[in-house]
C-alpha cells in the first residue's frame, strides 16, 4: 500500500470521527452555540469561555480542546519524528557520559533495541532532570542538556497531541458498556506514547499506520482486564474467541461442533481445545439485573439451599479454630474427656459412663473432669 493511500485512509478516519463525535454533544448545546456564534474574527471574552467550559462535561471539554489542534501533514510528521529521534539519541549520549547505563533507560520488557525495542522517554526525562538538579554538570553541559531536553519534550508533546484524534477514531470501534469511553481513550493514549518510543522514521511508512497497532493493543488489553471477574491470560482469551467463532462456522456448514472439527477450523492442537473447553465459563455478579426495569436480580432466582451467609461462615470457622487451640492447652485427661464428650475427635459423642470405661474411671470422676475442663475453658475465653 502506498503512502498516499495510507494518508487518505487516515484522513477518512478523522473525518468519520468528526461526524460521529459531534453526536455525543447534546443537540440543544450545538444549536445554542450556533445561535450565539460570533462573526468571524470577533474575540470571545475569557469570562464567557470559562462559563461555557464549566457547564460542559469533561468529555466535551476534552473534545473542544482536541479539535482546536491542527494536524500534521505527512512531511511535517516525518520531520518531527526524525527530529525527535535525533534529540533522543543526543540526550542518551549525554546521559551515558555521566554514568547512566543504557539498560536503565530501556522500556519495560525490552531487552534490546532492535526492531521492537525502545528507550522509555519518561526515564530519559527523569534522569535528565535529576542530573540538571545536581551539581555534577559544568555550565556548558548544563546549557546544552537544558536545550536538548526542552526541544525533546516540545517535539514529543507535538507528536502526541496531533495524533490524539487517531486514538478516538480507534477507540470508537471498541465501545463497550463495561468500560467507559473516556477510559478507552486513556488506554489508547498510553499505546500512542509507546508507539512514539518505538517508531523508526527511516522505515518509510507513516507514524499513524505504525501507531494503529499499539493503540489497538492497549485498548484490547483494557477490555480484557475488565471483561471477567476472574481474569485469564490474554492468549487463553484469544484462543477461546477463536474456538467460539469456529463453533459458529462449523454449525453454519452443517457439521457437528466436535473437537476434531474445531481443531481443523482453528488450527489449534486437539489437546489445547479440549483443555480450554474444560475451563469454567464467564462469571457474573449475583446482583446483575435480569429485567429491563432492574427490579429483580440473579440472586432472587437462586435456589435457597445454595445460599449461605459468608460472614457467618467465616465467623464459625474462626470460633472453631479458637476452640481447638483452647482445648489443646488443657491437661491430657481433661482434653480427652472433652473430645469424647462432644465428638471433637470423632463424629460420635459419648456418655460419662462410656468415657469412664475407656479411661478406667468412674462415671462421677469423668463428670468432674468434664466440669473442671469447662471452667478452665471459660477462664481462657475471658
Amino acid at each position: 500500500m502506498s503512502r498516499e493511500n495510507l494518508y487518505s485512509r487516515d484522513e477518512t478516519w478523522l473525518k468519520d470521527t468528526d461526524e460521529s463525535l459531534s453526536d455525543d454533544i447534546p443537540a440543544e448545546d450545538t444549536s445554542e452555540r450556533a445561535s450565539n456564534a460570533e462573526p468571524e474574527g470577533a474575540e470571545i471574552p475569557a469570562a464567557e469561555e470559562t462559563v461555557a467550559d464549566s457547564s460542559s462535561t469533561p468529555m466535551q471539554n476534552y473534545l473542544k480542546h482536541l479539535y482546536r489542534l491542527e494536524l500534521l501533514t505527512p512531511e511535517e510528521e516525518h520531520t518531527t519524528t526524525c527530529l525527535l529521534r535525533d534529540l533522543e539519541d543526543k540526550l542518551i549520549a549525554l546521559l551515558q557520559k555521566r554514568g547512566t547505563e543504557l539498560v536503565q533507560l530501556r522500556s519495560e520488557g525490552v531487552e534490546q533495541r532492535g526492531s521492537t525495542g525502545a528507550y522509555d522517554h519518561g526515564l530519559i526525562i527523569a534522569r535528565a532532570e535529576n542530573l540538571l538538579a545536581s551539581d555534577k554538570l559544568s555550565r556548558r553541559d548544563r546549557t546544552s542538556m537544558q536545550s536538548l531536553l526542552r526541544r525533546f519534550q516540545a517535539q514529543r508533546k507535538k507528536l502526541i497531541q496531533c495524533n490524539l484524534r487517531l486514538v478516538i477514531a480507534i477507540a470508537k470501534r471498541f465501545r463497550n458498556p463495561s468500560v467507559p469511553f473516556i477510559d478507552l481513550i486513556q488506554e489508547g493514549n498510553v499505546g500512542l506514547m509507546k508507539a512514539i518510543e518505538r517508531f523508526k522514521p527511516q522505515m518509510g511508512y507513516r507514524f499513524s499506520t505504525y501507531a494503529y497497532w499499539w493503540i489497538q493493543q492497549e485498548i484490547q488489553l483494557a477490555l480484557r482486564r475488565n471483561e471477567d471477574l476472574v481474569r485469564q491470560p490474554a492468549n487463553v482469551q484469544d484462543d477461546l474467541r477463536a474456538i467460539y467463532r469456529a463453533i459458529g462456522e462449523v454449525r453454519a456448514d452443517g457439521l457437528p461442533a466436535s473437537d476434531e472439527n474445531l481443531a481443523k477450523y482453528t488450527g489449534l492442537d486437539l489437546e489445547r481445545i479440549q483443555s480450554l473447553l474444560k475451563l469454567p465459563g464467564p462469571t457474573g455478579s449475583l446482583d446483575d439485573p435480569v429485567a429491563d426495569d432492574q427490579s429483580s436480580t440473579r440472586l432472587d432466582y437462586a435456589p435457597a439451599d445454595e445460599l449461605y451467609n459468608t460472614d457467618e461462615l467465616v465467623t464459625n470457622q474462626e470460633l472453631a479454630q479458637r476452640l481447638r487451640e483452647a482445648v489443646a492447652r488443657l491437661p491430657a485427661r481433661q482434653r480427652t474427656v472433652l473430645n469424647l464428650r462432644y465428638g471433637l475427635a470423632s463424629d460420635r459423642d459419648c456418655s460419662f459412663r462410656v468415657i469412664g470405661e475407656q479411661l478406667g474411671l468412674s462415671q462421677e470422676r469423668a463428670r468432674q473432669l468434664h466440669s473442671d475442663a469447662l471452667r478452665q475453658l471459660k477462664r481462657q475465653w475471658r
